[in-house]
């Protein structure tokens, strides 16, 4: 079962002024989050990042977020061994 459909802008470099709207009818994000797209070809995806989460459905039609990208588990530190 999906949520509500939920509209995003995105943007796909820290900084950038130009915001490009998506949706999403999976798990909720959060402006912060890391979510993927379909790239420009349509082969393979990106991640953008949430700007903003729009109350109401633009004037357009939507493209639909891939889903959020998860954060890298953090591996362990490395430890020197003892030699016996």
């Amino acid at each position: 079962m999906t949520e509500s459909r939920q509209y995003i802008a995105c943007t796909f470099r820290p900084g950038d002024a130009r915001q490009y709207t998506y949706h999403n009818d999976g798990e909720a994000v959060a402006v912060g989050d890391t979510v993927k797209v379909t790239d420009r070809d349509g082969v393979g995806w990106k991640r953008v990042t949430v700007a903003a989460i729009v109350d109401t459905a633009p004037s357009f039609p939507t493209k639909p977020i891939l889903g959020k990208v998860e954060p890298e588990p953090e591996s362990e530190p490395l430890t020197e061994k003892e030699d016996f």
